[in-house]
């Protein structure tokens, strides 16, 4: 069985979504979703890129101690990821000729926010 996420848990992955989300703003791409969630699975952000839908799955940290963000985006989870994404298309009825999977990694410390934005982290195939 597995443990429910803490206030404050919930709290620094909430958080970190919204500076994925920031930043990702910053560089010009357009918000869609946030929290898409489905049977399958969630997707953290989907967004546009230009003329490319973009999935993306927010890792959020304060320490290292279990392990890198990145670390956590195993196979299971883009697999779930993937899931989400098909469930999104059938929903929204639109037509994207690109799609892409990012990750992002946020590390927020108590002094200050590390993000790296990994394009294309994972393929549309498993």
């Amino acid at each position: 069985m597995r443990a429910r996420r803490g206030a404050s848990t919930a709290a620094v992955g909430s958080g970190g979504e919204r500076a994925a989300a920031d930043f990702l703003v910053a560089r010009g791409y357009h918000i869609l979703e946030r929290n898409f969630r489905c049977r399958g699975g969630e997707v953290d952000l989907i967004a546009l890129d230009g003329g490319v839908l973009v999935f993306v799955e927010v890792k959020v940290r304060r320490t290292l101690s279990r392990g890198a963000p990145i670390e956590a985006v195993t196979a299971v989870k883009q697999a779930r990821v993937r899931r989400a994404a098909q469930e999104y298309l059938t929903f929204c009825g639109r037509i994207f000729p690109r799609i892409r999977f990012d990750v992002m990694s946020v590390m927020k410390t108590a002094r200050n926010t590390d993000i790296t934005h990994l394009k294309a982290a994972f393929s549309t195939n498993a």
